[in-house]
């Protein structure tokens, strides 16, 4: 009885000290019509997202009627790659991007043809990514999207302290206001 009775004070007083904590720091912090709020807020970007997305998919329509008349033209094919990009079609993003490669090796155009590569293969740098950000890299050491890669690559392959090192070097070049500064800190996890 002395034993059972110390496990219920036990079991008792655990319950208690959950249901404070729990009251202090979640159920008077989030009431209904704030998780209703946050709903409704993401209802909204959803929204605006598939909105951009539809506009996106109608003025890739028009690039590529633009394009049978002029094929060759970067800028359209760019865009193309880029609207591409915007609606996650990564096949017509990366066939376009090589397109723009076989009419004219741009370094940056390589560079963002690796980083379409890296999204189709779910973030994991293969050999084939590897050979492509070593001829970016080649041509243009401080490209950021191909040092970014080669980072995983590092980190994938165990080498954690030079993927980071590497991460913190160009990170110090990069406009602090640019998408890449960001991204960089994202990856570092620096707030």
């Amino acid at each position: 009885i002395n034993f059972l009775s110390i496990y219920l004070s036990l079991f008792v007083f655990s319950y208690i000290s959950v249901s404070i904590t729990y009251y202090f720091l979640g159920a008077s912090n989030i009431s209904n019509s704030m998780l209703l709020e946050i709903k409704e807020k993401k209802q909204l970007v959803k929204q605006e997202q598939l909105k951009k997305i539809k506009k996106t998919k109608n003025d890739l329509k028009i690039i590529n009627k633009m394009l049978q008349t002029d094929p060759q033209n970067l800028n359209l094919l760019l865009a193309k790659a880029s609207m591409a990009a915007i609606i996650q079609d990564t096949e017509t993003e990366i066939e376009t991007l090589k397109k723009i490669i076989k009419i004219n090796p741009i370094t940056n155009v390589k560079s963002l043809l690796a980083q379409a590569y890296l999204r189709k293969n779910d973030g994991i740098v293969n050999e084939f990514i590897k050979k492509l950000i070593d001829e970016v890299l080649s041509e243009k050491p401080k490209d950021p999207g191909a040092n970014f890669i080669l980072a995983k690559y590092l980190n994938q392959n165990g080498n954690k302290n030079k993927s980071r090192n590497l991460l913190l070097k160009i990170l110090k070049n990069l406009d602090d206001k640019g998408p890449w500064h960001q991204i960089y800190k994202d990856e570092l996890n620096i707030k």
